[in-house]
């Protein structure tokens, strides 16, 4: 693919118009990862690391996860120049916990952060520490206020940019505006950026030239807000399925507006020569609900399309166009990238190093299961526990349990044959879903308790039932 130039600073709105951006059905900007693509390495120094948290995101609602819309011109490109593991399982179905996982390499069991009244242990490392230690210039910009400092998230990061959540905004977020502004300042030795995006999250509502690359003419009531979505949640209106049907395309609109802000910032990027020397991770915490199991949002359930996720590599060595179908979870993530800089990791992790899934062919990983589990029923103190993290699953390999703790019940899927979990099948296997019980049991005795934090403020209140979370 032939690259355009582009010139050596910021790009500016006509500039971005240039090459296609805003909605535009042209081809999205070139991206190249260096003239000889991202399967190899450019230079003997350590990479820039870009880590990429695209809140909201269903892994079926990309095209390179097969999705026929046209929602992610450039994330596809970039996947066809790296590396897409298939089969990404998220270990909780909303913010605090699944990347908590992402950037400690652990379980929410583990690292504790099940609740937005506890906050990261001392004792628990993060992949910002880390690299922080090994002399990378570490930054993060972030867009939900489960990220802020409040939770510990900004420990290992020389910069910490906490970019207050909107609702109702229709305009892309400033996490863009704010990374070009951190990528234009040299600092002379590796950087760690971690960019975190709600522009996906609900309220579904970006610019009018996005909801028309998707309209299907719909008449009806929904309208993407998350007032209307909690409404729906406790029953105080119903939707129908063109209603679902009409979310989606709000959804789909959001994940364009996204799209065209990471074609924005691979412009940059490029521009600055970045490209060659720097692993960009793509990924998210977690997906969302349609209807799919009666439900709308996310946090609830542990059903596929909460917590199949996708995850995307590029940069220095780095296979191009390759897909991995091996089932993985957001806790691999962090021992991964450690791996592949050469630098030790923690003693305890729950994630496991996948270069060898490319690097040595047929290859596999240890016998593992993945676990899913913190869901978020209700915004009562932590000292209840069973009102927190209700619903766990535990997967391996193509079976799913679904456990609640509150009803005792359990329920088991065939992923190969059923992907959408309709069919319970625990009666036809109970030795198997026994043994499963068993395995998910144990795993449940090896949590424990984290620091608690103060009450919210009333201003963290407030906004907080802004965005529908109280």
């Amino acid at each position: 693919m032939r690259k355009k130039q582009c010139p050596d600073k910021v790009l500016t709105r006509r500039e971005i118009l240039k090459y296609g951006l805003y909605g535009s059905s042209a081809a999205v900007l070139p991206i190249s990862f260096g003239l000889n693509g991202c399967g190899k390495q450019q230079t003997a120094e350590k990479p820039n690391i870009i880590l990429i948290s695209i809140d909201t995101l269903r892994a079926d609602h990309l095209g390179c996860y097969g999705y026929e819309r046209p929602t992610s011109p450039t994330i596809d490109t970039l996947a066809s120049q790296g590396l897409l593991f298939e089969d990404v399982t998220s270990t909780s179905p909303w913010t605090l916990p699944s990347h908590g996982s992402l950037l400690t390499g652990l379980y929410p069991s583990h690292h504790t952060l099940k609740s937005f009244y506890t906050c990261l242990p001392s004792d628990v490392v993060t992949l910002a520490e880390i690299l922080k230690s090994r002399d990378f210039s570490t930054g993060a910009i972030v867009n939900s206020f489960y990220l802020s400092q409040r939770y510990g998230f900004a420990r290992g990061f020389d910069d910490f940019t906490y970019i207050k959540e909107i609702a109702h905004l229709r305009t892309p977020s400033e996490v863009g505006d704010q990374a070009i502004k951190w990528l234009s300042v040299s600092r002379g030795k590796p950087f760690f950026l971690f960019l975190h995006y709600m522009d996906v999250h609900s309220d579904y509502a970006s610019l009018p030239v996005y909801e028309k690359l998707f309209d299907r003419r719909y008449q009806g009531i929904a309208d993407g807000s998350t007032g209307q979505l909690m409404d729906f949640r406790f029953g105080r209106i119903k939707f129908s399925q063109a209603d679902a049907e009409r979310l989606i395309d709000l959804y789909d609109a959001g994940i364009r507006q996204m799209d065209d802000q990471i074609a924005r910032l691979f412009g940059f990027l490029e521009s600055r020569k970045l490209l060659s020397n720097s692993i960009v991770i793509i990924t998210s915490d977690h997906g969302e609900e349609f209807l799919e199991h009666g439900g709308v949002l996310h946090s609830r359930t542990q059903y596929q399309e909460l917590i199949h996720v996708p995850l995307i590599f590029c940069g220095p060595g780095i296979p191009e166009s390759e897909r991995i179908k091996h089932m993985v979870s957001n806790v691999d993530v962090m021992p991964t990238l450690l791996s592949m800089l050469d630098i030790p990791g923690p003693s305890s992790t729950d994630g496991f190093d996948l270069c060898n899934l490319w690097q040595r062919p047929n290859s596999k990983l240890p016998r593992r299961y993945l676990f899913a589990e913190a869901s978020e029923h209700s915004f009562i103190p932590l000292g209840d526990n069973v009102r927190h993290d209700i619903k766990r699953s535990i997967r391996y390999p193509r079976y799913k349990l679904h456990y609640d703790r509150l009803t005792k019940e359990t329920q088991l899927y065939d992923l190969q044959y059923d992907p959408g979990e309709k069919t319970d099948v625990v009666s036809e296997h109970t030795s198997l879903a026994d043994s499963m019980f068993s395995d998910l049991e144990n795993f449940m005795t090896t949590g424990r308790s984290g620091p608690l934090l103060p009450p919210l403020t009333p201003d963290e209140t407030q906004h907080l039932k802004s965005l529908g979370y109280l």
